[in-house]
């Protein structure tokens, strides 16, 4: 992969792009076809939110890069931290205006909300352990709520921020764990509180993520199609639940898998 494209990292941005688009469906269902620029531009300002944060990551994060990822554009020399400096904060006053020009107003309070977050995570949050975990995940919950904010109806899509919120909390963790004897530059949850106990709160990240899944069905938002996605999703859930006490590795390839038929379950949701 070209260095410079790599520096916007466009595998993450185009899964948060999906996600944009997968909470427009789940906010207005088969309406969305006719609301393709207001979908577009959120798509672009996450977008561009997204990539503003990874780029800001390589600037802050590109001494300890020369060791840890030497292949990234910056430790490489093919742009310099000042360059990258001037693109990510593009990026942000981008991501801002548009939304301020062309959505909701609730729709330029996340973006900003976002851009906060991520500031925070980069600069405090990822050396704090779980409010770092409990932040990236914050951010990943925002990209499926912004769906609803932006039509005006976040009735559906706040259930899919908890949901993605507290299954990627869980992910984080197991994450932590797998990484553990790697992650020499950061105090994370299982270090300060051992592996066993940040498997724990994993595992009550999984039952808080599974008791908000069946809401959407209980409370008549989504129907029987939904219900039986879901219940398959949840299967994995509980797999990861198992898995991860065996093997931290499995046992996050199994929470993505199931954070992916999540998703597939609120599309299905959405269009039945």
């Amino acid at each position: 992969m070209n260095p410079i494209v790599r520096l916007f990292r466009p595998v993450n941005a185009v899964m948060a792009v999906i996600g944009t688009v997968i909470s427009s469906l789940v906010a207005i269902g088969y309406s969305i076809q006719y609301n393709l620029f207001t979908v577009a531009i959120a798509s672009l300002v996450v977008f561009l939110v997204l990539t503003g944060g990874n780029i800001m990551n390589d600037v802050l994060d590109s001494e300890t890069d020369k060791v840890n990822h030497p292949e990234r554009p910056i430790p490489m020399g093919v742009i310099s931290r000042k360059s990258a400096t001037y693109i990510f904060s593009g990026s942000y006053i981008v991501a801002v205006v548009l939304a301020i020009v062309f959505l909701p107003l609730y729709g330029t309070f996340i973006a900003l909300a976002a851009i906060i977050l991520l500031i925070y995570y980069e600069t405090k949050g990822k050396y704090s352990g779980l409010p770092g975990n409990l932040t990236v995940s914050a951010l990943i919950g925002l990209i499926f709520l912004y769906g609803g904010v932006i039509f005006n109806d976040p009735q559906k899509t706040i259930l899919l921020f908890f949901l993605a919120m507290f299954s990627n909390a869980s992910r984080e963790l197991i994450k932590d764990v797998q990484d553990f004897d790697g992650d020499v530059d950061r105090k994370t949850f299982p270090m300060v509180h051992g592996k066993g106990n940040a498997l724990n709160l994993s595992t009550i990240f999984i039952i808080i993520t599974l008791a908000f899944s069946i809401l959407p069905y209980t409370e008549k938002i989504f129907g029987v199609y939904y219900l039986l996605a879901v219940i398959l999703c949840d299967i994995f859930f509980v797999i990861t639940m198992i898995t991860q006490y065996r093997s931290a590795k499995k046992g996050q390839q199994f929470s993505k898998l199931s954070m992916i038929l999540g998703l597939l379950s609120f599309t299905i949701g959405g269009l039945t």
